[in-house]
This record gives structure tokens, sequence and C-alpha cells, in this order.
């Protein structure tokens, strides 16, 4: 054994023995093309095993499972989780970490890994991006790899305010163009990444302009004079200060605010506190037993891989992968390593309260939870913006707000951004761009070229408010889930995270 495991040492960092709890492994089988839990089977499984490590998997069953799942339970119990998916779940867990009291300890010691099986999976391929790994030819093997290595990387976050809630964000803020594409092309998640490709086609033929403001506070040391590829100029000595955010001792990092700062976050008075409602406050909800149902421990590698033995062979039509019910009540043969779980819940009309049987019903529009995290640095959303922010107001095509180098696979969007440099890069369109120029601008997202267009200014900055002008409609998005359409406001918060990487 200790011959193996020092032949497979360039792969992991230390002996499985230093650290014998388990992954924790979410999965969504709605993300992208619906093939993720065959995915995962076939490509993720060998290599966990392989490396002698164990997981627990649960599937998540709908909206907002992941993100309650994280929140409600003892996270501590298993040493990182592995989101299978899109970057939706990413969202959802980083979202549900914060939402608990312990959101410092929980984001400082649960790391977060990503398998790819969605859309889009921008964060995955930032993550290879960031260490040179050759992702494209095979990013489940490579995004695995960086899971088995048990290391961590710091990553930013940013805070981001409506009227009506308070989301962290690791990818995206958009308004405009590209949101429009990411929200309206839903309807043809079944074909994958290429559904970001045939409505950008629609909606260059009926292009759409948006009336409103961007505020910003520039990074310190830019020039907000655009450039001949439409960045403004940035001083070395200012990127030098901005990586400072992640300087690291071993592997961990520093803590970017000191630990008195951290207080629930309170949105603006102009808006209601999400506060929770249960009068027996957090420790309540932690009282609820984890007896979901153990369907699959350790069985035999004769089973069908989507049901009982004999499914396969027998040619019985099994449920469609994108099913949230196909993960139940069925029997597979994820694991043959010892140690390994597959967990579902019971599927039951009757089952709509969290009850000793773990069952967690679907969130409610409106659910009183309170969101934590570093408290704003910025004035409220219906407060005036400092004077000394820069403001552009008018018709946009776009606004979008990034703080990965990739938005998808074959989306190299900010090709300078970092994991933690400290910097949100926005990229500003307004009106008057033509339909060629435009797409010369689409042509260019997948080498990052699309900043020599004119037309697209790419400015770094710390914050930013967006505005659209009353009686006007659109997409507004975090890290491609919608939210509200109306005023909101973003503010990074460095090195908050941390993700799994090599």
């Amino acid at each position: 054994m200790a011959g193996f495991y020092h032949s497979f040492n360039p792969l992991v960092s230390e002996p499985p023995g230093s650290d014998d709890r388990k992954f924790l492994v979410l999965l969504n089988p709605k993300s992208g093309p619906g093939k993720a839990r065959e995915m995962f089977q076939q490509r993720v499984v060998p290599v966990l095993a392989e490396a002698e490590l164990a997981f627990d998997l649960y599937v998540t069953k709908h909206a907002n499972y992941a993100r309650d799942f994280v929140r409600l339970k003892d996270v501590y119990q298993w040493r990182g989780v592995v989101v299978v998916g899109g970057d939706g779940i990413v969202f959802e867990v980083y979202n549900g970490l914060l939402e608990r009291e312990d959101w410092q300890k929980a984001l400082n010691e649960v790391p977060v890994g990503v398998i790819p099986c969605g859309s889009g999976n921008g964060l995955a391929k930032s993550i290879s991006h960031s260490v040179d790994e050759p992702y494209d030819q095979n990013p489940v093997l490579i995004s695995s790899l960086n899971v088995i290595k048990c290391r961590t990387a710091p990553m930013d976050l940013v805070r981001v305010e409506t009227k009506t809630q308070i989301l962290f964000s690791f990818l995206s803020v958009g308004w405009g163009f590209l949101s429009d594409i990411d929200i309206e092309s839903e309807r043809l998640r079944v074909i994958g990444g290429q559904r970001f490709t045939l409505w950008s086609v629609a909606r260059l033929i009926g292009l759409r302009t948006y009336r409103g403001k961007l505020w910003f506070l520039p990074l310190a040391g830019y020039d907000h004079a655009p450039t001949s590829n439409g960045v403004g100029k940035l001083s070395v000595g200012q990127l030098k200060r901005s990586s400072s955010h992640m300087v690291e001792s071993g592997n961990k990092s520093h803590q970017v605010f000191p630990e008195s700062s951290f207080t629930p976050v309170h949105g603006s008075l102009s808006y209601h506190d999400c506060i929770s409602q249960n009068p027996h406050g957090f420790e309540g909800e932690f009282q609820i037993q984890d007896s979901l149902t153990l369907e699959t421990s350790g069985q035999g590698s004769d089973e069908g891989v989507y049901g009982e033995a004999g499914d396969l062979t027998n040619n019985n039509p099994r449920q469609r992968l994108d099913s949230y019910y196909s993960a139940t009540s069925r029997r597979s043969t994820y694991f043959s390593m010892t140690g390994s779980t597959y967990q579902s819940l019971v599927d039951s009309a009757s089952q709509t309260k969290q009850t000793s049987n773990g069952t967690i019903e679907p969130r409610r529009a409106n659910s009183p939870i309170q969101m934590y995290g570093p408290p704003s640095q910025l004035t409220g959303l219906m407060q005036p913006v400092p004077d000394h922010w820069v403001c552009i107001k008018g018709e946009f095509v776009m606004v979008h707000a990034a703080y990965q180098s990739h938005l998808s696979n074959d989306c190299f969007f900010a090709p300078n951004s970092k994991l933690a440099d400290g910097i949100i890069w926005l990229v500003v369109i307004r009106a008057g761009i033509s339909r060629g120029q435009l797409l010369q601008f689409l042509l260019g997202l997948s080498s990052g070229s699309h900043l020599q267009c004119a037309q697209a200014e790419m400015i770094p900055v710390t914050a930013f408010r967006l505005e659209p002008a009353e009686g006007t409609t659109g997409h507004m998005t975090v890290d491609g889930e919608s939210v509200d359409y109306g005023p909101l406001q973003a503010e990074l918060m460095p090195s908050l995270a941390h993700i799994m990487s090599r």
C-alpha cells in the first residue's frame, strides 16, 4: 500500500488517513442536458475510488435543495462539499453556507469542489485556467483531480443587494444582452451549452437596448479613459496590492476581515430584513435528525447503472436523468469502494415539512431566512451614491460584471481575472453598436479577443450600482440566476471563500 500511495502522490497531497472524513457530494440531475448522474458514476467515482476517498452522495430534488441542505446540516462531518452540476448548484451552496450563523467557520473549514456537468461550467473552467490545466480535453477528469488533491485556494465573492434580497455571488452579475440570452434560452436547456449560441442569434436579430444608470467605484490606479482595446489603464502596483488579499501561509489564507467585524448583514433602511421566524433560532434547526433513506452502500458491480439488476439487459425504459424523481426508490452501483453511500429523500407528497426523517421541503417565495456574511461597506441601496463614484447614464446594450476568467466553458470573458485578485471586471457596451460589431464581440468571447471591440469597455472596479430606468423591463442575473429587475448594487468581498484546486 505504501508503494501505491507513493506512485499516486503527485495527485494526492496527503495520505488518506490524515483526514478520514468523507466528502459530501451534492448532485443535480437536472444540470445541463441531464447527464450528471451518468457522468458521476462512470467518470468520477473511479477516480475517487483510486484515491481511496469515500463520500456521501445526495441527489437534489428541487430548487434550493442544496442551499437548504448546507444551511441546516452539520457540514463539519464532511471534509468538503463537492458539487456535481452547473454553476447554479455552486450558487446554492455558497448562499446556503452564508445563511448559517457560523458562516465564517463554514467558509473557512468546508471547501467547495466542482465537477462540471451543467451548460455553462464557468467556475470549473476558471479554476483549471488559474493553474494552467488542459481543461477542454477532459473537464470532468481534470476537475476530479482538483478534488482528490485535497488542497484549497482562496476565492473572491461579491455581495449583491437588490430591493428584496441579499445574495453572494462567485461568478457574475449581468444586465442586458448576455443576461437575456442566459434566461431566455432556458427552454433549450436539453441541448446543453449550444442553447447559448442559438439564442445569441435570436437576440442579435432582435437587438434590444436598456435605459438606466451605472455607478461604479474604479480600482485605485485605473484611468477611466479607455485604450484602443476598450480597457482602461491600470497600474502594476495596484494589481500587486489587490493580490495581497490572497496571501497564504501554508495552505491557509489569512483572514481578510478582522474577526470582530463579522456581524449579520442587514439591508438598507428602505427594505425589510430577512429575519428568521424560527422561535428556536438556528440551533433549533439542527435538531432535525439526519435519517435520509440509505439506498446503496457497497453494492455489487453486477447491478444495472440506472436501476435494479437486469434493467439494462431487459431493455426496461429508464427514467429521464433530468427528473428529480428518478433519484428515488432505485438502486445503482455508484460505489465499489468501502464507506461510500448513496442517499436521497423519500418522495412522498405528504412529507412537506422538515420532520425527523430529514425531509427538506421546497423553499417558499419570500421565506424569512436571514443572510449573514461580512457587513456592507457601502451606503444603502436607496441612499445617494458617494460623489467620488463614476456615473454613466443613457442607453446600454449590456452591462456585465465578472470576477472569474470564464463565464462558461467557451466564454473567456475576463482574461486578466484571478480567483482572488480583489477585482470586479465590469464590461459595458452602450447603445449604438451595430449588429456586425456585436457579432464580432460574441465571436471573440471564446478566445478573449472580444475586448478588441472598440465599443466594449472593460473597467476594473471594487463596487458598482445598476439602476434601470423606471417603466422598463428586462433581465438581471446573478451567477446566471434571475433576480428582481430593478436597482442592484454589488461590492467585492476578497478571499471570502475557499475552492478545491491544485
